[in-house]
């Protein structure tokens, strides 16, 4: 029976939900569980009863769009961001060359969408937020019935009605609404929580029962009174689970397999390169149910009984008569038929979309069995329900077969990985014969291991980087995916061969590296153009460099396949990173010719197969050594830390010293207590190095390379005083970066001047002194202001007061202007007066009309009372005064 506030959470105002999303996006670490929790405890439905509870009673309809992508009761959307864009600009009637619609439709290039690159939703709520009214009217209910909508409109193949749903909805959103739908749509809610987290937040039990069924309505209806605790979770018939995961394993630290192993013998089956499948079927239903590793229903596809779909009736027929139901799990494999082996996923076959009797058919692998004759048996030794699973079926070549296993001693590992190998399979997973069932456990007894997990044991190719790829997440606006080339050479002419795609091996601090190094270096690729001496085949990049601008790196791979994407027709399996060789030129990267012989040589394996380095009895043991810190570059003791705020959340600093009122370790323990990080030498994240001058020793070293900004410690003493985080001005900084000073160009002229904020004397002071005068501003011939005027106002001058006037400056020798302090004297009064259309006169002739004399020296007075009393053409004899009185300043 539910209550009243069980049905408020699908009547929950959609604005309110997209405020707590927001609210959650822009909280920090534990608070975001804080809020998260608060809005759970307010719509939770009744706790009364779980048992025939309505699922819309619960806290289900709101924990579906927190978590999208673990809803599997909805299917998949069909909308992505560049159908999207697409949509909007539309709506929005944006010519397709307007910034706003650059912005929707370059969403990743930083150059279109700015500090929003790669993040569409925020993208287009900065695009939006101005054209929609502030407050929508629809409710949770609404929004879930909207995305059931769409779902089903793409499972039929009706993309035009997908798109007349989304336009009639996103006009009764807000803009902040509409960025939240996205976000659903994509599936990526962005909200820096896991959803492990989110499902903890709900029940402690939650993720426990999730990784078992990967049903959210049956977390919410089983769950659903907090203080309920979930004793056993068993493996049902007909509902999804996550599967028993492997570990990955080196095959040279055989001690972590020796030690968990207790029986001299265990199981080797070799690693299948498919999709994880579970198989569920009932002889007395007449029903099958298969199930991806996710939990996806994928039924419809292969069939539901013996006479529907592309697998099942077949499958049917090979079920032994005493079989009632079970449960199989295994691996969907993709089975040429051709030559009777099974393909890899590099080729990019899809094994959903094969069917039985084509040269590519689904082939179901068994490995493991879960549930049998209304038994679970997932607490039964491997080997027990090994011996189950081989008389449950008939294989049948080519459509359902038994994963190949072999029963070995442990000092044989390498022997079945090198056989593997030989095979060109993936490589074997290694299992405890006495292991039981554990879903979603990675630890319990089973190893995979990869030619590729293990060192020393991969040839090394060193390659170019030719092309690159946006990331997404973290990485968004960040080149973070490489496009590898080999080199081909021809007399003095050269190209470059794309090979394959790269993208793991690098930390987060050497992809910083590069991507620094390589910034100013990428090209946009212009439609339908191949750029000169690169070519690549159907993988495009998103960006390509020119080989002399780009950097070798070091690139480990399993074996040689054949593939379709790339121009040589072939490409690498399990390629990853192992070191950017910028010790390298880029002309001794590896060439086509050498590529060739090394596949002559090694027959497309990329493995020392046959090393033995199972051994590891003879490995030297290094002793420890204990190093320790000169005090000196010791950070502040972090004992008696007494945290103020967040003023520099996520903020590294480098002190070099002490200032004029604090010590080097006080300003440190400042900045702990104001959330910031300290390091004493700076590295990729450090925000900024603190000094006094940059005379100083290691300031100085610092400034020559370049990488990190400078700031005077007055500057962060300052913050400390006003307890706010203050931006940088002019005067505060020493040296600045490449990207800070990109940021300092876009608020301050060249002088230091602010282009938002008031002036005051001592800013304007400060400007003042760093400007630097030079002939051409005052000498040149063709006076570049009075040109700026002709172009921005035609003949028609606005700033012309002076222009009548030719003005002679008593002291003032323009041969050799002072560059600092010139506002104590006429300088400053000659800029003007040119300024607003005067001509400056080097020397007193008959066209001179005024000799302006500083009301501070006039010694020169009575000089100039007598040249005028001898000239036909009087002049005046004014101060510079005359200068501001005359433009009424």
């Amino acid at each position: 029976m539910a209550s009243t506030i069980s049905k408020a959470c699908n009547k929950i105002p959609f604005e309110l939900f997209c405020r707590v999303c927001e609210d959650i996006y822009n909280a920090k670490n534990e608070n975001k569980v804080l809020i998260l929790k608060k809005f759970i405890s307010k719509c939770r439905g009744s706790i009364e009863k779980s048992d025939n509870l309505n699922i819309e009673d619960t806290f289900y309809p709101a924990l579906r769009l927190l978590i999208p992508v673990a809803d599997k009761q909805r299917g998949a959307y069909g909308v992505k961001e560049a159908a999207l864009g697409k949509l909007y600009v539309k709506i929005l009637c944006l010519a397709k060359d307007s910034p706003d619609a650059q912005k929707l439709l370059n969403f990743r290039v930083p150059k279109f969408s700015g500090s929003t690159a790669g993040d569409f939703a925020e993208t287009l709520y900065w695009v939006i937020r101005s054209r929609f009214e502030d407050n929508g009217s629809v409710t949770i209910a609404d929004v879930n019935q909207l995305l059931d909508e769409i779902a089903m409109k793409h499972a039929t193949n009706e993309s035009r009605e997908v798109e007349q749903i989304l336009q009639l909805m996103l006009l009764k959103l807000s803009a902040n609404e509409q960025k939240w739908l996205i976000r659903l749509l994509l599936k990526d809610m962005r909200l820096g929580i896991a959803h492990t987290k989110i499902l903890k937040a709900y029940h402690n039990d939650a993720n426990d029962l999730y990784d078992v069924c990967n049903d959210l309505t049956k977390v919410c209806k089983m769950l659903n009174n907090p203080s309920v605790v979930l004793h056993e979770i068993s493996v049902n018939l007909f509902e999804p689970f996550c599967p028993m995961l492997s570990q990955r394993c080196e095959i040279t630290d055989d001690n972590k397999i020796l030690k968990t192993i207790k029986n001299d013998e265990l199981f080797v089956d070799i690693k299948l390169d498919g999709e994880r499948f579970q198989l569920h079927w009932s002889k007395e239903k007449n029903l099958f149910k298969y199930f991806s590793r996710r939990g996806n229903d994928y039924t419809d596809t292969y069939g539901c009984d013996d006479v529907n779909g592309i697998l099942s009736p077949i499958l049917a027929k090979q079920f032994k008569s005493d079989v009632k139901n079970c449960i199989l799990d295994g691996e969907m494999m993709c089975y040429n038929t051709k030559y009777k082996s099974f393909s890899t996923k590099a080729m990019n076959i899809d094994v959903k979309k094969l069917r039985i009797g084509n040269t590519h058919q689904p082939c179901f692998c068994v490995f493991d069995i879960l549930y049998y004759n209304d038994q679970v048996i997932t607490n039964r030794p491997l080997e027990e329900r090994l011996d189950i699973l081989n008389t449950i079926f008939e294989p049948l070549e080519g459509i359902f077969v038994h994963t190949t296993r072999h029963k070995a001693r442990k000092n044989q590992l390498m022997k079945y990985l090198n056989d593997a190998i030989d095979n060109h399979e993936e490589g074997i997973v290694v299992k405890d014969p006495l292991s039981i069932y554990k879903p979603n456990s990675r630890n319990s007894g089973w190893y995979k291991i990869k030619p590729e997990y293990t060192d020393g044991a991969l040839i090394e190719l060193d390659l170019l980087i030719i092309g690159g790829y946006y990331g997404e997440g973290k990485n968004r606006g960040v080149v973070s995916h490489f496009l590898m080339g080999l080199l081909e050479k021809d007399g003095e002419s050269f190209k470059c061969s794309a090979i394959s795609r790269v993208s793991s091996g690098l930390s987060i601090e050497e992809l910083a590296d590069l991507s620094r190094k390589l910034f100013s270096h990428w090209k946009r690729i212009n439609p339908g153009v191949m750029p000169p001496n690169i070519e690549w085949g159907k993988e495009k990049p998103d960006l390509w460099i020119e080989p002399e601008s780009s950097v070798i790196v070091q690139v480990k791979a399993t074996e040689i396949m054949t593939s379709h994407t790339f121009k040589s027709k072939i490409t690498l399996r399990f390629p990853r990173i192992e070191k950017v060789r910028y010790d390298k030129p880029w002309q001794d990267c590896l060439t086509v010719k050498e590529f060739e012989s090394i596949i002559m040589r090694t027959e497309g394996k990329l493995y020392n197969s046959h090393t033995d380095v199972t051994n590891s009895s003879d490995k030297i043991k290094k002793s420890r050594v204990t190093l320790t810190v000169d005090k000196k570059f010791q950070g502040p003791n972090t004992r008696d830390i007494n945290y103020i705020n967040n003023m520099f959340e996520d903020k590294e600093f480098c002190v070099l010293n002490n200032s004029e009122t604090m010590s080097k370790s006080d300003i440190e323990k400042k900045i702990l207590e104001y959330g910031g990080r300290v390091v004493q030498n700076p590295g990729n994240d450090t925000f900024c190095v603190l000094a006094n001058n940059i005379k100083h020793t290691r300031a100085h070293a610092i400034k020559l390379s370049g990488k990190h900004s400078i700031i005077n410690t007055k500057w962060i003493l300052s913050c400390f005083t006003d307890n706010e985080f203050l931006n940088w001005t002019p005067e505060n900084v020493l040296f600045l970066s490449k990207e800070h000073q990109l940021l300092m160009d876009e608020k301050f002229d060249q002088y230091g001047d602010s282009y938002t904020e008031l002036a005051t004397v001592e800013t304007l002071r400060h400007a003042m002194d760093r400007v630097e005068l030079d002939e051409d501003l005052v000498n040149s011939e063709v006076d570049a202001f009075l040109e700026f005027q002709n172009e921005l106002f035609n003949e028609e001058q606005c700033f012309k007061i002076f222009e009548k006037f030719q003005v002679y400056f008593d002291d003032l020798n323009l041969e050799n202007l002072p560059v600092r302090n010139f506002h104590t004297n006429t300088v400053l009064e000659m800029l003007i007066f040119k300024f607003n259309g005067g001509k400056v006169c080097k020397n007193i002739d008959n066209n001179t009309t005024h000799v302006v004399i500083h009301s501070s020296n006039k010694n020169n007075t009575n000089k100039y009372q007598t040249m005028k009393r001898d000239r036909n053409q009087a002049f005046e004899i004014v101060d510079e005064n005359w200068i501001t009185q005359k433009i009424k300043w």
